[in-house]
């Protein structure tokens, strides 16, 4: 199955209600209405959704426009929207190694996701290694240490509740040691609003650019797609908090609310490095605009 296939499995439910409401429907002020209705409930975003509907309006389409004529009008506006947000999560500084900060709330993938973009950076070549930084919780570092076995990537880690920074610091130094090219550093699941944790997450971006200044080279947040305005929460939180460079968003096939990356985007500016497109260890994709948007209206 290909990528773009893989990506309209998993956006089916998102694409079905967007198509629901254009499907076969006079053009008339309740088209417009029903059309913003269907945006703001895929999570589009309100404004965003207002946007959208006024501008179909404001085209003026005949009473019997066909829904090829919507859907291509629809298509070229959002991608226009998401286009200045697409980031490639594979694109490196160049700097040995690439020091990549994972963060995200229990339950938003994170482990998963960072194990799926291990096994991508290793068949492009690359010889990456993970550091289990979450040390308070050991269910997380054999989480990591389960991937690792079964990709065969190295998984450094400390004992149970050691100091997470300094779990970072000598697995970094192991990695240049080494002539590892990739770190990913996993963190601890944290709820953005628990201050300790958030400290902590200082204090090992603080210990990475004791190493390299220029490091952390990536911050990158992983959402659960499925939480609505739970995610727009923790975007906003850990923007300010921690600062990010980007964002994974995860699950979107469990939800008919695949709009949360356009509204994401729009609210808070936050590029989006990847989405998850199904259960598979190579099913973390590179963020497409033109393919999302195909995808979310059934192209």
């Amino acid at each position: 199955m290909g990528i773009l296939d893989k990506l309209k499995k998993t956006l089916k439910k998102t694409s079905e209600s967007i198509l629901t409401a254009i499907a076969g429907k006079k053009i008339d002020e309740n088209f417009y209405q029903e059309i913003e209705d269907t945006l703001i409930r895929a999570d589009v975003g309100v404004q965003t959704s207002m946007m959208l509907a006024k501008k179909l309006a404001d085209k003026k389409f005949p009473r019997d426009a066909s829904e090829a004529e919507i859907k291509k009008f629809l298509e070229g506006e959002m991608t226009s929207l998401l286009k200045p947000y697409e980031a490639d999560l594979f694109e490196l500084t160049g700097k040995n190694p690439e020091i990549i900060l994972v963060i995200g709330v229990n339950g938003n993938g994170k482990t998963t996701s960072i194990a799926k973009m291990a096994n991508a950076f290793k068949q492009k070549g690359h010889n990456p290694l993970l550091i289990a930084a979450d040390t308070f919780r050991a269910a997380a570092v054999e989480q990591l240490k389960y991937w690792g076995n079964q990709l065969d990537i190295e998984v450094f880690h400390g004992k149970d509740q050691a100091d997470a920074a300094g779990v970072v610091y000598s697995g970094i130094e192991k990695a240049k040691s080494e002539n590892k090219d990739i770190v990913i550093v996993d963190t601890a699941g944290r709820m953005q609003n628990r201050n300790d944790l958030i400290a902590e997450l200082d204090k090992i971006k603080r210990v990475i650019k004791k190493i390299d200044e220029t490091a952390p080279h990536k911050t990158v947040l992983v959402l659960d797609g499925l939480t609505g305005q739970t995610a727009h929460l923790q975007v906003e939180s850990f923007l300010n908090k921690v600062g990010i460079d980007g964002l994974i968003v995860t699950k979107l096939d469990s939800t008919a609310k695949g709009g949360v990356v356009i509204s994401l985007t729009q609210k808070y500016k936050s590029p989006i490095f990847a989405i998850g497109i199904g259960e598979g260890v190579d099913d973390l994709q590179s963020f497409s605009a033109s393919q999302y948007v195909k995808a979310i209206l059934g192209e």
